[in-house]
């Protein structure tokens, strides 16, 4: 089915404000409209962070414009998952999938638990024992099945898929599966849209990779039609307890990337990191993203896992609202960029900012700080603090 072809039709698009990421029909693998399963997903705030612009005209002398992709306020469960999770459940209603499964280490899950409960879709959740309780009882809510697997991502990924062998039930293909990267190259369609422009740098927290690899076949698919369209310098940032990709690539610009360098990457086995989300030990992907990032002149970061809920309450007092652990490691990942000189003076950074709070209820109860116990008035005082003072060391 050829579906992506005519992008004389997306200037259009352009100038009309989109319900949902459906808005962009016909360039996505659906045939009928009548069988979209939907959220109000996709059509999220792009907005300009003036903080974080101080942040670097102070730290670097630099001017630059940063916008943040709010995928907190995805209408399905506030992640960067919903749209790929509207896909699916899309696709398995119009082809009558009635049973499906799928390894994930938490917004994946919950994301796919939704949405395939909304479309009549049975799903078996496979998840790691150190996933969020939290997520595992809200897809247990929807009435699909969760399987806390006693091991790591990796290994809930192997128990997947001899289910699927045994069962006879179809699988998700991972971070390279076409129902993500279709769905997700749509946000470049809305970058465009809101900026008229493709932004210079794109910082995301990596776990998997299907966000860089969806934005670069966006811009492949888009660029013969528009000159202007270029695939932006791309950060992609790790946390320090699970940073194989950091690792491999590290080692690979030591050695001025040597001919494939892209296949030689560490295995973390079960990453003990509190980011359950961000907890791939082994990304089988790499090779692809690694190349990708070659192509584009990309850095990968490594961030302090422990500067998380510095960065979340920093957020909270500039903008008011609540970021989850691994937003908070993709904007400690831009702090760093920034500060390393990989941001120039005058570039446009696009922040694909991942969860909200909700997705972590426990990291919320650990940014209240001013929170103190008396019993009578006289044990209380005025506060004076008129600026968060942020940390910039990372």
């Amino acid at each position: 089915m050829d579906y992506f072809s005519d992008y004389t039709k997306l200037p259009a698009l352009f100038n009309q404000y989109p319900r949902n990421f459906w808005h962009y029909f016909d360039f996505l693998p659906l045939e009928q409209k009548r069988n979209i399963v939907s959220y109000s997903e996709g059509a999220i705030p792009l907005e300009r962070w003036e903080f974080l612009e101080d942040f670097a005209k102070k730290i670097k002398q630099i001017d630059c414009r940063i916008y943040v992709y709010r995928n907190d306020l995805n209408g399905g469960t506030g992640t960067f998952k919903d749209i790929a999770a509207s896909m699916a459940a899309s696709l398995f209603k119009e082809n009558q999938i009635e049973q499906y499964c799928i390894a994930s280490t938490g917004n994946t899950a919950t994301a796919y638990g939704r949405y395939l409960a909304k479309a009549g879709v049975n799903a078996a959740i496979f998840m790691p024992e150190n996933a969020e309780p939290f997520s595992m009882a809200e897809i247990a809510s929807y009435g699909q099945q969760v399987y806390k697997v006693t091991g790591d991502y990796a290994y809930a990924k192997k128990i997947a898929a001899e289910y699927s062998q045994t069962h006879k039930v179809l699988i998700s293909a991972g971070n390279i599966d076409p129902i993500r990267v279709e769905s997700k190259r749509t946000m470049v369609f809305e970058w465009l849209r809101r900026l008229r422009r493709m932004p210079d740098v794109y910082v995301q927290a990596i776990s998997g990779g299907t966000g860089p690899l969806a934005v670069d076949k966006a811009v492949r698919e888009l660029a013969p039609h528009r000159s202007d369209v270029i695939l932006p310098r791309m950060i992609m940032v790790q946390t320090d307890r699970c940073d194989p990709m950091v690792q491999a690539w590290e080692s690979a610009k030591a050695q001025d990337f040597p001919e494939g360098f892209e296949n030689n990457y560490p295995i973390i086995e079960n990453p003990q990191t509190s980011i359950s989300i961000l907890a791939t030990g082994n990304p089988a992907t790499y090779p692809l993203v690694a190349k990708l990032m070659r192509k584009c002149k990309g850095e990968f970061i490594r961030v302090a896992e422990n500067k998380a809920l510095e960065m979340a309450r920093w957020v909270a007092h500039e903008r008011q609202i609540h970021i989850g652990p691994a937003s908070s490691v993709c904007l400690l990942g831009l702090l760093k960029a920034i500060e390393n000189g990989e941001i120039a003076d005058g570039q446009s950074v696009l922040v694909n900012m991942g969860e909200g709070i909700k997705r972590s209820p426990d990291f919320l109860l650990q940014l209240g700080q001013n929170i103190a116990t008396v019993s009578c008035a006289e044990q209380c005082r005025p506060s004076d603090k008129k600026i968060f003072n942020f940390v910039t060391q990372m």
